[in-house]
């Protein structure tokens, strides 16, 4: 089971790492965070019923202390 875990971290941090190296390079290249931030909202949220600030508020906070507590690192 600690393998599972551990392909599953490392997929989370690939996932990560590309999502950062992707803001980077539309920040470089010029684009808008408030512009990207509105499209989700409209094109995601809107279509599939998802409250963004529930989900970054509420959920979030939940997922990173179920992985802190996974690791063992809890507060």
């Amino acid at each position: 089971m600690r393998r599972g875990w551990k392909i599953i971290l490392v997929i989370v941090a690939v996932c990560i790492a590309f999502g950062i190296v992707s803001a980077g390079v539309g920040t470089l290249t010029g684009a808008d965070p408030e512009r990207i931030g509105s499209i989700l909202e409209e094109r995601i949220a809107e279509r599939n019923n998802i409250d963004l600030d529930a989900l970054i508020f509420e959920w979030v906070p939940e997922v990173i202390d179920t992985v802190e507590q996974q690791l063992g690192i809890a507060k």
